[in-house]
């Protein structure tokens, strides 16, 4: 691992968001705010090291066991946040999830995730190959992200991001029947601060007319809807 910090190889402490009633405007958030979904999941960090996978809540439970379908797509040297989710048709199933921590892990292989397989949604980068890149600026971890995330098939899907407040709007409307809980929002300038609630999120459930500012396409269990 070079000189990649010990907390990076798990469990791994991620950054959380503080519940607010409004989202901040375009200029609220140091350098300008990113809008993300909000998923109705499971947060956990993702440790890939020498082909070795394991996934961690952000409690620090081991979850590896419980998602062999998702350990089985991580191969390269990569640590990320990201949110597991399950789809039962259009809609994320939070009961098909906690279905995998009440069942022993040979009936979660054997019957659980072949009938409804999980995806891991990535929304952060916290290294890669044996660099720690949470220092970086959410600009520059988000790039190197994306570029990992090019050739990535599902299960594995990269969280769309937007700074429009008009496409923003649109997600919240379109995707609120899906189970999207709401938007998080970030600082475009912002280093990566484990245990600390930097970000804000705000749900979807009486938000009336609050606006919104965010851009990207959602990648939704096996299939993708863009924009």
């Amino acid at each position: 691992m070079g000189n990649l910090s010990p907390d990076l190889t798990g469990p791994v402490a991620l950054e959380l968001a503080k519940a607010v009633e409004q989202l901040p405007g375009k200029h609220g958030m140091p350098g300008g705010a990113r809008f993300e979904l909000k998923w109705d999941g499971f947060r956990v960090g993702a440790v890939c090291v020498g082909g070795e996978v394991r996934l961690w809540s952000r409690n620090g439970k081991d979850f590896t066991a419980k998602f062999p379908d998702v350990q089985a797509a991580l191969a390269a040297q990569v640590e990320v946040d990201c949110e597991l989710v399950v789809w039962t048709g259009e809609r994320m199933d939070f009961d098909a999830l906690q279905q995998r921590m009440v069942n022993t892990a040979a009936t979660v292989r054997r019957r659980l995730a072949p009938a409804q397989p999980a995806s891991l949604v990535v929304f952060d980068l916290l290294a890669v190959g044996s660099v720690d890149v949470r220092p970086m600026r959410w600009t520059a971890r988000r790039a190197r992200l994306e570029t990992l995330g090019a050739a990535w098939r599902p299960p594995l899907q990269l969280s769309p991001v937007t700074a429009d407040v008009t496409e923003a709007r649109e997600w919240l409307a379109s995707f609120k029947a899906s189970g999207v809980e709401g938007l998080v929002v970030k600082g475009a300038i912002t280093r990566y601060q484990p245990g600390r609630r930097d970000w804000v999120k705000v749900n979807s459930v009486g938000v009336g007319g609050v606006r919104f500012v965010g851009a990207g396409h959602v990648s939704t269990g096996q299939r993708t809807v863009r924009r």
